[in-house]
């Protein structure tokens, strides 16, 4: 097998619309170039060597993701290819992953730190209710947005999962939106370059540090809107779907924020004893 040829088969025809860019993880990828066949042992030394660089798990694992993608999107559109992914079911343990969230609080207080800028303070209300992550937010558009039947919609192309959800708008989200018709196109719209704000970071930062909430991303607002759908018991599936996840084992990450929900569970057992 050549990798080299598979790799980059899959960045012409499986890659070539994409939003991301890989050109990093596609340069250390190389590493497999030299070999006409990649056994279990070959992803051994590979792991080996990245981790001798000081990369962690969870890095490593998204480069094995990237060519195992390329492998798996080869083997399906070339009919000559007659090999099996050797990358398929290859993992690390990563480290236990805790989500940063935030209490209604620590909401309120950074809700409040933004005051004097009414579209940030618009995008972290909108983030908070809906669960959408800063680039759906950044790129969404009127015509995605139903304020009449209260939802609106993260496209397949603008999707991190390549998938179209549908995210439903409570009270708060469409007074925010009502707020920002400001533009016929973009939701948040930047008048100095005539197109959608790329970013909120460095005002989100700024905020953050205004509240003293210590170190917060504009990810954790997306945790922050699972943590409380959880908390009140909303089950794991309903959250995995408004988020957006491909795979609700993503979603379990949020299990361990609603343990007196499993002893409810526990109770409609018989008395064993």
């Amino acid at each position: 097998m050549d990798i080299q040829e598979i790799v980059n088969f899959y960045c012409k025809n499986g890659l070539y619309n994409s939003k991301h860019t890989y050109l990093e993880k596609l340069k250390h990828l190389e590493w497999f170039y030299d070999h006409d066949e990649i056994t279990i042992n070959h992803i051994t030394d590979y792991c080996t060597f990245r981790k001798l660089q000081g990369v962690k798990n969870t890095t490593i694992n998204r480069e094995l993701n990237l060519i195992r993608s390329a492998f798996n999107y080869y083997l399906k559109y070339n009919q000559t290819a007659n090999f099996k992914n050797p990358f398929n079911r290859f993992k690390l343990f990563e480290a236990d992953f805790i989500p940063r969230f935030l209490t209604s609080v620590e909401c309120r207080m950074l809700l409040t730190a933004t005051r004097d800028n009414v579209m940030l303070y618009d995008f972290i209300t909108l983030a908070l209710n809906t669960g959408c992550r800063a680039s759906e937010l950044t790129t969404l558009t009127w015509s995605n947005v139903s304020l009449e039947h209260r939802y609106l919609i993260i496209r397949n192309s603008l999707s991190k999962n390549k998938k179209t959800v549908y995210k439903p708008l409570n009270t708060v989200c469409i007074a925010a939106l009502l707020r920002l018709r400001s533009h016929k196109h973009y939701v948040f719209y930047n008048p100095k370059t005539d197109k959608n704000i790329r970013s909120f970071r460095r005002g989100f930062e700024l905020a953050v540090k205004r509240a003293n909430l210590g170190y917060v991303r504009i990810h954790d607002l997306r945790h922050t809107f699972a943590s409380f759908l959880v908390k009140n018991g909303v089950p794991l599936y309903h959250v995995s779907t408004l988020l957006g996840h491909s795979d609700i084992r993503i979603t379990q990450r949020y299990a361990h924020l609603a343990p007196e929900h499993l002893h409810d569970v526990l109770k409609k057992l018989p008395i064993l004893q």
